[in-house]
């Protein structure tokens, strides 16, 4: 067999993922943006085109369920390979996050700052809330996921989310080894404790409370986060389980499922969350079942290049398409190159989001992540704190 034709590894298989699902994301939000410029197509068409459309295609909420799953998945293997001899380094484990996450970000939001302003003369409808210094500073901190998002840097919701779940999955993972407990399972218990709670005060007596639905949706995903932080630290177990092999067969059919009712209304986007979280739950675990143990990508040539490439274009494509794909509406307002078919606008509007977070993923995550891997590096070398007498074996599940 060829290395081309080797099947992928897990790992591969979920740089492949990230960019598919930043790139869905990006068709997603160009029809919204298509249809501020052509506000008069949604109209016309016939109700179950018009509902296909919005509940399928622009769906781009699937897709960052996905991102949730993928990441607990990713974090715990993370943390897996940081824990030794019963110790977790927390400050390396926060400096790996933190710089993973912001020093992008904030270029990004410095660009979505830039872009509004220069599509301000011409400013396609989507998006058009938080254009205030208030809503700006919550991006600054992070937390606009619990107020409101800037403009065209709306896609960045989930980044509220992403940071909240490394920040406390590092502190549940400090405790549940001085516990003697395994971290997925105490993070897992506190998400579904506070999910159940403020759902139930959310649906039975405060449907109009945001402080009760935005933790609620918060500890909620929290628990599709951990899912993938499970099948990570269970994936040789899975890996010899029949029943985990059938059931995992199942994830395109339960994400299908998913489609189907969001696109009758027939569940609330709580009910929809939580079986895309099931979903992509099935995906990893199949991948975790097919990989061979030890598996390592050979050298696949223009193939591997590409699928790093995908990866690597993954985050810069869900930071910067908004604001950039705003801006290009806008010009394209301004020079009168809108034509009469809104699907040529999206189109457009898509090809430019992917094309760009693709050439982003060269010119600024590559070099980022060759920064952040030297910073790293630097800061493991430190002599490690002495390890205190008694300390307890981690109890991670899988140890590496």
């Amino acid at each position: 067999m060829s290395k081309s034709a080797t099947p992928l590894t897990s790992h591969e298989k979920i740089d492949v993922c990230r960019g598919l699902f930043a790139f869905l994301v990006v068709i997603a939000h160009g029809v919204d943006i298509a249809w501020t410029i052509h506000p008069h197509a949604p109209t016309v068409m016939p109700i179950w085109v018009h509902d296909l459309w919005l509940y399928v295609v622009a769906a781009g909420a699937y897709w960052v369920i996905g991102f949730f799953v993928i990441s607990g998945y990713c974090i715990q293997l993370s943390v897996e390979r940081q824990v030794r001899d019963g110790r977790f380094p927390l400050k390396t484990y926060l400096a790996a996050r933190l710089t993973r996450i912001l020093p992008l970000y904030y270029v990004a939001l410095a660009s979505a700052v830039v872009f509004e302003f220069l599509m301000a003369p011409a400013r396609p409808g989507c998006w058009p809330n938080g254009l205030d210094l208030n809503t700006l500073t919550a991006q600054l901190i992070v937390v606009q996921n619990l107020s409101q998002t800037y403009g065209s840097f709306a896609p960045s919701w989930s980044i509220t989310n992403e940071m909240f779940y490394y920040l406390f999955y590092g502190v549940v993972v400090v405790v549940a080894l001085k516990r003697g407990v395994r971290p997925t399972t105490l993070g897992m218990l506190i998400c579904l404790t506070a999910a159940l709670s403020l759902e139930w005060a959310y649906f039975l007596h405060f449907r109009s409370n945001a402080y009760i639905r935005v933790p609620g949706l918060l500890f909620g995903l929290g628990v599709v986060w951990f899912q993938g932080a499970m099948v990570a630290e269970n994936r040789d177990r899975l890996r010899d389980s029949k029943i985990a092999r059938i059931a995992s067969s199942l994830w395109p059919m339960v994400l299908v499922l998913a489609m189907v009712l969001w696109y009758f209304h027939t569940i609330h986007i709580q009910i929809l969350y939580l079986i895309l979280g099931a979903a992509f739950t099935l995906m990893l675990m199949r991948f975790a079942v097919v990989d061979r143990p030890g598996a390592v990508a050979p050298d696949r040539g223009a193939l591997g290049t590409l699928i790093r490439a995908i990866g690597m274009a993954s985050y810069p494509t869900y930071l910067f398409h908004g604001p950039f794909v705003m801006w290009l509406g806008s010009m394209m307002i301004r020079l009168n190159l809108v034509g009469d078919d809104w699907r040529v606008t999206w189109v457009v509007l898509s090809a430019a989001g992917i094309g760009s977070g693709l050439i982003l993923g060269y010119v600024a995550e590559r070099p980022l992540m060759a920064w952040r891997a030297g910073f790293l590096k630097r800061l493991k070398s430190e002599p490690p704190a002495p390890l205190a007498a008694g300390s307890p074996s981690p109890i991670l599940g899988i140890q590496q």
